[in-house]
């Protein structure tokens, strides 16, 4: 079965190994790669996974055209493409996105905990209804980050207030639309069509119910749901592994694993 892997993470070879010792340190997890691209290819040969996308993100006000350089550099490579990312406190966004649409990049991502926002602040829905005007994809961390464990700032339910304003949207919730947030899920997600989700970084960890999860799967559009991993801190194998464990319809794994993404990507 043909396999792509829609969220990842690498880092420039010369800071790989210390953004990976400073995020196992901060979120306790122990990363299953190097973060550098090498890795993530080599991981994919070995997995079987065709094609891989870079989820970078521009944690800091300013540092997006740097971010966005290198992605558009690693959207050449074959088997890897790149969203790009901005910080919803920029003041070129409109610049920055436009720039991304013209390199060919689908998307963008945003991790409001890392980016220090919120979900529904005005700047950051902001920055999604540009997306929407544009036909850029945007990917959000959703739900509890093990590195920001006390205060939640991308929940299903902060995104349900602000989703009237997101019209036309393509929106990907990672982590099966909320890590540690099924029940959030189920209840503000499903039936929105600017809504997908991702399986990444969900099966077998603390707070996420498989028989939940399937639950979502089930319940979600079926053309709506991308297989992810958030490799480096998943092991590509071994997640493609839990997700057929679900025992999920043979139909649906066709779409969650290549075809829904392929429709993304074009």
């Amino acid at each position: 079965m043909k396999i792509i892997d829609f969220h990842t993470h690498t880092f420039p070879e010369k800071l790989a190994k210390g953004a990976i010792s400073s995020l196992e340190r901060t979120s306790g997890s122990k990363a299953a790669l190097n973060g550098t691209n090498e890795s993530l290819l080599s991981s994919m040969q070995r997995c079987g996974v065709s094609q891989s996308v870079l989820m970078p993100i521009a944690v800091k006000k300013g540092n997006s055209h740097t971010i966005n350089t290198c992605a558009i550099e690693n959207d050449k490579i074959p088997s890897l493409h790149s969203f790009g990312s901005v910080h919803p406190h920029d003041d070129n966004i409109l610049e920055e996105l436009e720039r991304i649409k013209k390199a060919g990049l689908k998307g963008i991502k945003l991790h409001p905990d890392f980016q220090g926002v919120f979900i529904d602040d005005p700047e950051t829905v902001a920055v999604m209804q540009l997306c929407a005007q544009l036909g850029l994809i945007v990917m959000i961390h959703c739900g509890m980050d093990p590195s920001y464990p006390d205060v939640h700032r991308s929940t299903p339910k902060r995104l349900h207030r602000v989703l009237p304003e997101l019209h036309g949207g393509k929106i990907i919730c990672a982590h099966s639309g909320g890590y540690r947030y099924n029940d959030e899920v189920l209840e503000y997600l499903v039936g929105h069509e600017e809504i997908y989700i991702d399986t990444s970084y969900s099966l077998g960890h603390p707070g996420m119910d498989s028989e939940k999860i399937r639950e979502i799967y089930l319940q979600f559009d079926p053309t709506h749901i991308l297989f992810g991993t958030d490799s480096p801190w998943e092991d590509q194998a071994l997640s493609a592994q839990k997700l057929l464990l679900l025992k999920l319809p043979d139909r649906l794994y066709e779409r969650i694993f290549s075809e829904n993404a392929e429709a993304l990507l074009k």
